[in-house]
């Protein structure tokens, strides 16, 4: 996926956040968008994925100019924007976390949770990681929360991951891993756009800033 941002300017108020703001991401790129407290970093992902209207400038996506009503529009476009408060709900396991509305159906037309176990299995082999499925995804560890997110993302069929501030909360073996998962989904055309303040982590597993 392709998405060229041009000219994007965004006022809250007499605020000015944002002033004619450039964004190129390319398929299968790691992204840095850095920035001080308040440069617009996220407020220009907002925009990107519908959550806020932009008051000028052009959205393309493979060539396409684009408008998102909201996220869940982004989304199904292709585009995940994994916040540093994380969508997971916490009284559900994770295998349902990763399946909260789109479950398999068995004939009867009940949740076909061996499938569900199925394809979850699939895609963690596939971005090489591992899930306690069974587990109560309120009682796991953020690194796990994050990982069933951007796992979510992808059974959906992400092409880019926006994530913000990733690893504020991760021990430094999560953090690991997920430097791993950015590295396969990059291999695997997938862009992720990187938001973050720690310059050895962009460094080493960032392609562009």
């Amino acid at each position: 996926m392709d998405i060229n941002m041009v000219g994007i300017c965004k006022s809250f108020g007499t605020n000015k956040v944002l002033g004619g703001v450039n964004l190129h991401i390319r398929p299968g790129e790691v992204h840095a968008l850095m920035g001080e407290n308040g440069a617009g970093k996220s407020t220009l992902m907002n925009i990107l994925t519908g959550i806020h209207k932009a008051d000028a400038g052009t959205i393309l996506v493979d060539g396409k100019e684009v408008t998102f009503q909201n996220n869940k529009d982004a989304e199904e476009h292709g585009i995940a924007f994994i916040h540093q408060e994380l969508n997971i709900w916490p009284n559900l396991s994770v295998l349902e976390n990763l399946f909260p509305t789109n479950q398999p159906r068995t004939r009867l037309g009940l949740i076909d949770f061996k499938e569900m176990r199925r394809r979850a299995e699939a895609k963690c082999k596939e971005i090489g990681i591992e899930l306690p499925l069974d587990a109560i995804a309120g009682e796991c560890s953020v690194g796990q929360q994050q990982m069933t997110e951007i796992t979510r993302n992808l059974m959906l069929d992400a092409k880019t991951v926006i994530m913000d501030e990733p690893t504020a909360a991760l021990t430094e073996r999560e953090t690991n891993s997920l430097f791993a998962v950015m590295k396969t989904l990059k291999n695997n055309g997938v862009s992720v756009i990187y938001i973050s303040h720690r310059m050895e982590e962009v460094f080493n597993n960032c392609d562009t800033i």
